[in-house]
């Protein structure tokens, strides 16, 4: 019985040891303590026992890992393995979607890529088409994150 204990509680350490360090061996260690666990309860115990060891550590398992995932990331030891950093809206892709329909002058030859002048400011535009030469007018026509997509206008 003490084997059983023992075994099941070192599996269930090492289960959660491996959450925090990964690399896989302390999870195979804990599976394999566990499932020992249940083999030997089938062994000395019989049928009844060893289903009943199975259904408490699976019922013990799915309670571990929701009370895991609900509180990793206010445990004080993983706390520091969680990005804190908020995500959301990028205000400059907010600002570029205005640039839409703005015309300015080729600074370089855009081969796909080179720099303008639009409304007084040197950017980074790329063209979908053909080159366009230096000194050109040109249109910002679309964004894709952070690249500002222009078409030559006609003269």
């Amino acid at each position: 019985m003490i084997n059983i204990i023992v075994l099941s509680v070192v599996g269930i350490l090492a289960v959660l040891a491996e959450l925090i360090l990964p690399g896989g061996i302390l999870g195979i260690v804990g599976a394999l303590c566990l499932v020992s666990a249940v083999v030997m309860t089938f062994l000395e115990y019989g049928v009844a026992a060893g289903a009943g060891a199975v259904v408490v550590l699976f019922i013990f398992g799915i309670a571990t890992l929701n009370w895991w995932m609900k509180y990793f990331h206010k445990l004080p030891l993983t706390r520091k393995l969680i990005l804190n950093n908020e995500t959301g809206r990028d205000g400059e892709r907010d600002s570029r979607q205005d640039m839409i329909g703005q015309t300015g002058t080729t600074l370089t030859d855009i081969t796909p890529s080179g720099h303008a002048i639009i409304e007084g400011k040197k950017i980074d535009v790329m063209t979908e088409g053909p080159s366009i030469p230096k000194g050109s007018d040109v249109e910002i026509t679309a964004t894709r994150g952070p690249s500002i997509i222009v078409r030559k206008l006609d003269a």
